[in-house]
């Protein structure tokens, strides 16, 4: 504890509509995203400010490098206190940016190296006590840690989020498709909440555009729009046992691996990859598909001009991205911790049954202040 941290935590909890940052970096490794948010942390928000920033190449690599560790060592915590100066410095801008919104909580989801919730594991690397000696504002983070103690997969953990989405826009019926690193989906009536991880997404093409030229990503998909599909390669993958798994259930990036695409051309490659994509994505989604079902696009994935085409012609139903509705697809799983720590603070579940498995709905997230 530090000197007037009650008062700071009482005063907070005082407080009806919180000025919260969410902090985000996500599997697919393409930077940070840091969102502002007004909410009330039920019904009520107000999506304030947002930015995003490209990783610095050291961070990147080095991040890289330790995926899939299991153990802390002293290059594990050199790699954290990177990756933490790094967010430091980018909020420092953000705020100084963006001075006339007091924000007075900070949502910090940290970098998962590791997913392996059988296992009891999800590890997000990112020092909260840093941030919150920095800034002075309270941080809540470790959001996975309950819900895998429950007996959950500890993700996805942004469905409440948008089922709040989908409730703002009314719309009745919504899968939405979060195409990150990894596809997750998030069915949403009035009557159900369900999510799960549908598989790969854009870590797959990412890693494959870079052992081909080098590059970060296939910018707005142009060159998988001129490849061919190797249906084969598809059908072959497809047969993975986590495709007839039932949900909940989630993904670790190094639970598929780029392989069995290197032997294609670069275009052709980076269609199949995107055609694997959208069929993992359409054949989870069948079953809970009716005729009003709105089809909700969010994340990186769905600039990818070759991608979205893909998963539209597998669709019957109406397909549109969350920047139809005015909300950053970049920014929405920044909003979402944001909105997720103040359901901490109010001792409010952000997760369920049914969205991660857990034993029972689920509080998350440690608070320091």
């Amino acid at each position: 504890m530090y000197k007037n941290s009650y008062i700071l935590f009482f005063s907070l909890m005082s407080t009806r509509n919180y000025n919260t940052l969410g902090i985000m970096t996500g599997t697919s490794l393409d930077g940070l995203d840091l969102a502002i948010i007004k909410s009330d942390g039920k019904e009520k928000i107000t999506f304030l400010k947002g930015e995003n920033y490209n990783f610095d190449k050291l961070v990147k690599t080095s991040i890289k490098n330790i995926l899939g560790c299991k153990k802390n060592d002293s290059i594990i915590d050199l790699v954290e206190e990177n990756y933490t100066k790094f967010i430091i410095k980018n909020i420092k801008l953000f705020l100084k940016k963006n001075k006339k919104l007091k924000v007075n909580l900070i949502g910090f989801h940290g970098q998962t190296i590791t997913h392996q919730p059988k296992k009891n594991i999800s590890w997000q690397i990112g020092n909260a006590k840093k941030i919150f000696e920095c800034f002075k504002i309270p941080v809540v983070y470790n959001f996975r840690k309950n819900d895998i103690s429950l007996g959950g997969n500890g993700a996805p953990l942004t469905p409440i989020f948008h089922n709040l989405i989908r409730k703002k826009n009314q719309i009745k019926k919504m899968i939405f498709i979060n195409l990150g690193g990894i596809s997750n989906l998030t069915i949403s009536d009035k009557n159900r909440l369900i999510s799960f991880d549908s598989g790969p997404c854009c870590y797959l093409s990412n890693e494959f555009i870079r052992n081909k030229i080098n590059k970060e990503f296939d910018n707005n998909g142009i060159n998988a729009l001129e490849g061919f599909v190797n249906k084969k390669i598809i059908k072959k993958i497809l047969k993975n046992n986590y495709f007839k798994k039932e949900p909940p259930k989630s993904l670790d990036r190094l639970d598929f691996n780029v392989n069995e695409f290197l032997d294609l051309n670069l275009k052709d490659g980076l269609a199949t990859i995107n055609e694997f994509i959208a069929l993992s994505i359409f054949l989870g989604s069948k079953k809970y598909l009716e005729k009003n079902t709105v089809i909700l696009l969010g994340g990186g994935g769905r600039k990818n001009i070759d991608l979205k085409n893909r998963i539209i012609a597998k669709f019957k139903n109406k397909v549109i991205t969350t920047d139809q509705l005015g909300l950053n697809g970049d920014l929405i799983e920044s909003y979402a911790f944001a909105y997720l720590a103040i359901r901490r603070i109010l001792k409010k579940p952000i997760s369920f049954n049914k969205t991660t498995g857990t034993s029972r709905p689920t509080v998350g997230g440690d608070i320091i202040f």
